[in-house]
């Protein structure tokens, strides 16, 4: 059994025992307890010899590891004075060994539940349970309208985020992207939402929900929002700064009043140009009733200025090249944002004071306010309302029953001359100077 300063030298130079011989040990000068042994195979191997209990304990011997990487002769030294401090605590490293192990078992252990708690608990995964172990028990009659909502509005919007980690923002946001379809499906949203996260608490999964201090949004009834002149003059120049493909879709809805997402999702071949028509399909139309939309010139002109996506879908307006332009609560507080910085420019150059200008903000506002700003333009411009509800593709009123159906090509040549003189009015408002309408406003906002 030798002794002598433990280095990588030293350990290397210790000769390999015969085969069948006893093992080779070099134990180190410095550091009492600390060896390395050599065994007939070649194998180099730190330990620590140490003995608890005084010296009536039996000795121990405590591998640190084969020489090599990572276990140098320094390392091994700096481990093995850990272990003999541990012995000096009356600790057996054996023991400290053992429950090292089994902590990273627990740790291991725990991480995987929680892998496994979170896949479970995938927002699209879960809303599929919620609506089978839910919402056809609890709500026989309804249970069908509320997984509508949760295919439509909820699974795409959270896909496969984990429940405990939506927070309220995330449902704001949700809630902000369906209100601009109109506050009746932002109200169902929030319900069939509510009912979701309630479920996962009464199943504890999740002890809290994200929408707690989320008030309701406002309830259906009757809306009638509209743009003045002026706030339509200054949606219609900040869209400029949206760019593609947000600018154009603004600039048709207010022009054509047709319904977002229906704009949105405009392919060529719906489009016959040579007449300055779109078709819409009943099977994208909201109402289940096709509309055959005449292009004033303004909007012709914005059709025939936008570029050509090659692409299976044959979108107008896509950046995916396969699915319509989305996003559209985000677009519009930056379109809410380029407006009140225009109000603000325009202001100062009017020459309103600072502290009006301060004040001037945007009244709030959503896209299907739109339609309804062109259907109260064409009243106030004389236009029938039977034109006006055929503009719009409605189904109630003079076009409700059996005769809608027939309606399609109905009024088209007053249609069209409805949206010429709509478009004509708008360009106007566009044009016109607006020194007198900013500080009207900034005259309103104080």
């Amino acid at each position: 059994m030798a002794v002598g300063k433990i280095t990588k030298r030293s350990v290397e130079a210790i000769e390999v025992p015969a085969k069948g011989t006893p093992r080779d040990y070099l134990w180190d000068t410095t550091l009492k307890g600390f060896g390395v042994m050599v065994t007939d195979g070649g194998v180099r191997s730190y330990l620590v010899q140490y003995r608890i209990g005084g010296r009536a304990g039996k000795t121990r011997r405590y591998t640190i590891g084969q020489h090599g990487s990572p276990w140098t002769a320094d390392k091994a030294r700096d481990r093995a004075a850990e272990v003999l401090e541990e012995v000096r605590r009356k600790i057996d490293p054996f023991d400290a060994e053992r429950d090292r192990i089994a902590a990273d078992q627990d740790r291991k252990r725990e991480e995987e539940e929680a892998r496994h708690a979170l896949t479970r608990l995938a927002f699209s995964k879960f809303a599929d349970t919620f609506v089978d172990r839910y919402a056809k028990i609890q709500q026989p009659k309804t249970w069908k309208d509320t997984d509508s909502v949760v295919r439509r509005d909820l699974k795409p919007f959270f896909k496969d985020k984990p429940l405990p980690a939506i927070r309220p923002a995330d449902v704001i946001e949700l809630i902000d992207t369906v209100q601009e379809r109109g506050d009746g499906a932002a109200l169902k949203a929030y319900k069939a939402l509510r009912s979701l996260f309630g479920f996962a608490i009464d199943k504890h999964h999740i002890t809290t929900s994200p929408m707690a201090n989320i008030k309701p949004p406002a309830k259906m009834g009757v809306r009638d929002r509209t743009l003045d002149d002026e706030e339509l003059r200054l949606v219609w120049i900040a869209a400029e700064e949206l760019g593609w493909p947000f600018c154009p879709i603004v600039r048709l809805l207010i022009l054509l009043g047709q319904r977002r997402d229906e704009t949105a999702g405009l392919v060529w071949p719906e489009i016959d140009k040579a007449k300055r028509q779109w078709l819409l399909p009943a099977e994208r139309s909201k109402n289940g009733k096709p509309n055959l939309v005449h292009f004033s010139e303004p909007a012709f002109a914005i059709v025939q200025g936008l570029p050509v996506i090659k692409s299976k879908a044959k979108l107008l307006f896509t950046t995916t090249g396969e699915t319509p332009v989305s996003g559209f609560s985000k677009v519009k507080k930056r379109l809410d944002d380029a407006i009140l910085a225009l109000m603000q420019k325009e202001a100062r150059q009017a020459g309103v004071a600072p502290e009006e200008v301060d004040k001037l903000a945007v009244k709030p506002w959503t896209f299907h306010d739109l339609r309804r700003t062109l259907a109260t333009g064409c009243q106030k411009l004389g236009i029938k309302l039977e034109v006006t509800e055929g503009i719009l593709n409605h189904k109630s009123g003079t076009r409700s029953g059996i005769v809608g159906v027939y309606q399609v090509y109905d009024y088209q040549n007053e249609k069209r001359d409805a949206l010429e003189v709509w478009g004509t009015h708008v360009l106007a408002i566009v044009n016109r100077a607006s020194t007198a309408n900013v500080v009207s406003l900034a005259a309103r906002a104080s």
